[in-house]
């Protein structure tokens, strides 16, 4: 029989210029009984091989292990992508709400404001309406109301003599 073939897989294989298959082939070949002498060498290779192909570890295997190190079996959780944008909503939702009650405060503020502005045009206008009505400027009475009125203090009693 002619084994170049497989010799010739053999230097590929050690190149490492093999594919799946022809490995395949190659290990079905050292599985048999009668090899020629000059390949023999070689066969307890291809067959550590074929044994470790084989060998597939069972479902239970990492819970075996993870109990013999007494460590518990953890599972990722996945995070999606409004997962890790909701911190930045709930950002967004805090300077949202600060701006609106900080316009709401301004716009109170600013109402207050107008009506102590309307307030104070009123009690002007009272005072300048004041100051128009005619004052007898010979009695001390109305010198002391007039002083009163204009540098708004209050009336100082006279010292008793």
């Amino acid at each position: 029989m002619d084994y170049k073939y497989i010799e010739q897989l053999i230097d590929r294989y050690f190149d490492g210029e093999t594919s799946i298959e022809e490995e395949q082939i190659l290990r079905k070949f050292f599985a048999q009984e009668e090899l020629p002498e000059h390949l023999l060498k070689w066969k307890p290779l291809f067959l550590a091989e074929h044994r470790l192909a084989e060998a597939h570890l069972d479902a239970s295997f990492d819970n075996r292990i993870l109990a013999l190190t007494g460590e518990q079996h953890v599972q990722a959780r996945r995070i999606t992508m409004s997962m890790r944008m909701r911190p930045l909503f709930k950002a967004a939702a805090f300077i949202a709400f600060a701006i609106v009650i900080g316009t709401a405060v301004e716009h109170a503020a600013g109402t207050a404001k107008s009506y102590a502005d309307e307030t104070a045009i009123v009690e002007q206008d009272e005072l300048n309406a004041d100051e128009t009505t005619p004052i007898d400027i010979k009695s001390a009475e109305a010198v002391e109301s007039m002083t009163d009125t204009v540098l708004n203090i209050p009336a100082l009693k006279p010292i008793a003599q």
